[in-house]
């Protein structure tokens, strides 16, 4: 008998340590890819296996800068996947970069992804998520935290990489002549567009179900989103969607980015017309000094309507059903750029009297544009303030509407669509604040514990903001899924549809309400897309009014 017990014990004990090496040997084990083999490691902040800085591309310098890019040469032997690859070039954005733990800086050799898998995953295809960053196109990086994400949901979390301002989206003439699509200015989406080839073609070697693979995104991420719903380029790369406050209206014609690259050509001084001068200026000087003047005054760079990635703005493209047709789930916060209007002196200081021709003078609009937003927009709704109507004004026309109106485009071409509000707001400086844009970010990824958001949070206030991540990561990851947010224990979520217009409150407490936002956004519908886009609007009021 105790032999047999020394027997059994001694088995157990062996099954358990192959057990556990094979859990260690998991990260360390080198994978296949269609370029050659990589080697990760373990996640310091989940139980997750960890691949950073993997080339999906060719670096896209010298005659590739400004091209569409190319698969990543393949390499020999294994090359280490454990420290994140340079986020491209831009105007420093310590925000999202600079501050991460190993960070390789800025390049223009930037084209990588990174890759988390659960531990626990066993031997059973996990569904894959693959977030695109914001930024507005001008900066960011895929430097997010995606393990936890990854253990909570046992899903794949995928981050990416992709050229930003001048060198992801300057459309040109001579650009255009010379590609064999007869494309310009989307160099940007093109890699997005690339990496979920990656995604396609390799997923399956680190564990993931590359027929279950959904795309998520906020702000520049959510335009992105919205981009990649509608290029054709995408067909059969992903099932499902999360526009996190972007919108499907962030695009332009070719002759209005011409007329943005003239500028940028002649501060780099090159001509318009000269290629070759262009793709000779040092990558710093196009997104410092003179060009990079042009960044800074607002977010200036989209896509453009080339007819090889977009034929028409995304949200154009799936009103008349040409798209992807996938489940889409979005929302934005309730205040995303409200504090704007405190910048802008004319308008936080204006008088109910002043209201409607503060909205002509400052936004564009007509006489009878202006009648018809105050009718929407009625100053009792906002205490007969005109500063906070302006500044719920500015969050529906930049991105609340626009992600709505993409919403409901989707939703009217019959596929299943669901519809978030976030307004939690219970964080060091949520009374001025409120529920801005991007403070949906931590609850998505649980990462309240690193920059920038340590600004927020600290262990007096994380209790309930802990709970509604939970809550949020539950609704993400089943949407990943089976293209329903809903599961065991999380409050329920209803789809949305014009008829019953059902938006989830994502808040202290998780509620479903009818959306009001059919009528405001019908004013805005279109805005964008006659005149100059609302970012761009403000700064140069601004620098009007400096001069004077």
């Amino acid at each position: 008998m105790v032999k047999r017990v020394i027997l059994l014990v001694f088995i157990f004990t062996i099954v358990f340590s192959s057990g556990l090496t094979k859990a260690e040997d998991l990260c360390e084990e080198p994978v296949k890819t269609e370029s050659g083999l990589v080697k990760g490691g373990s996640d310091k902040l989940s139980n997750t296996c960890a691949w950073l800085g993997i080339p999906y591309a060719e670096p896209p310098v010298g005659e590739l800068r400004w091209r569409a890019p190319k698969p990543a040469k393949s390499w020999s032997g294994v090359r280490n996947a454990d420290s994140w690859g340079p986020a491209c070039m831009q105007v420093g954005s310590s925000f999202i970069t600079e501050s991460k733990e190993g960070s390789k800086g800025y390049s223009e050799d930037c084209l990588y992804l990174n890759v988390w898998r659960p531990k626990t995953g066993g031997n059973q295809r996990l569904p894959v998520m693959v977030w695109i960053h914001g930024g507005g196109y001008t900066m960011g990086s895929g430097q997010y935290p995606g393990g936890r994400l990854a253990e909570f949901g046992n899903v794949i979390v995928v981050s990416i990489n992709y050229r930003l301002n001048v060198f992801g989206f300057m459309a040109s003439p001579g650009l255009r002549e010379e590609d064999p699509n007869n494309s310009t200015g989307n160099y940007g989406s093109l890699d997005q567009v690339l990496a979920l080839k990656w995604v396609h073609n390799n997923i399956a070697n680190f564990g993931g179900d590359q027929n279950n693979v959904t795309i998520f995104g906020e702000s520049a991420g959510g335009w992105s989103v919205c981009t990649m719903v509608a290029t054709p380029l995408n067909k059969g790369f992903f099932h499902g969607a999360i526009l996190e406050s972007g919108g499907c209206e962030t695009s332009e014609s070719l002759e209005r980015g011409y007329e943005k690259a003239k500028a940028i050509a002649e501060r780099a001084g090159c001509r318009f017309d000269d290629i070759a001068c262009l793709r000779s200026v040092p990558a710093e000087r196009l997104v410092s000094g003179g060009a990079g003047d042009i960044i800074k005054k607002g977010f200036t760079f989209m896509n453009h309507n080339d007819g090889y990635v977009l034929t028409d703005t995304p949200l154009a493209m799936i009103r008349s059903g040409n798209f992807n047709k996938v489940p889409l789930m979005a929302g934005s916060t309730r205040e995303e750029v409200n504090f704007l209007v405190f910048a802008r002196p004319r308008l936080n200081n204006a008088l109910p009297s002043q209201y409607e021709r503060m909205m002509q003078r400052n936004l564009n609009l007509s006489k009878e544009e202006a009648e018809r937003a105050v009718k929407a927009y009625p100053l009792s709704k906002y205490d007969n303030k005109p500063k906070k109507a302006f500044g719920y004004i500015l969050t529906d026309m930049a991105l609340a509407c626009p992600t709505y109106l993409g919403l409901d485009a989707v939703s009217e071409q019959g596929l299943t669509t669901y519809y978030y509000r976030f307004d939690y707001d219970d964080m060091k400086g949520g009374k001025f604040l409120h529920a801005f844009h991007s403070s949906e970010i931590p609850f998505v990824f649980h990462s309240f514990d690193q920059k920038p958001f340590t600004n927020f949070y600290d262990e007096k206030n994380l209790g309930p903001a802990r709970e509604l991540s939970r809550v949020i990561q539950g609704y993400w990851t089943n949407f990943a899924k089976t293209g329903d947010p809903n599961g065991s224990g999380l409050p329920e979520w209803k789809p949305y549809t014009r008829e019953n217009p059902f938006v989830q409150i994502l808040d202290l407490t998780v509620r479903t309400e009818k959306s009001d936002m059919s009528d405001r956004c019908a004013v805005w519908d279109g805005y964008n897309q006659t005149r100059t886009p609302i970012f761009e609007t403000l700064a140069r009021k601004e620098k009007g009014k400096r001069r004077n």
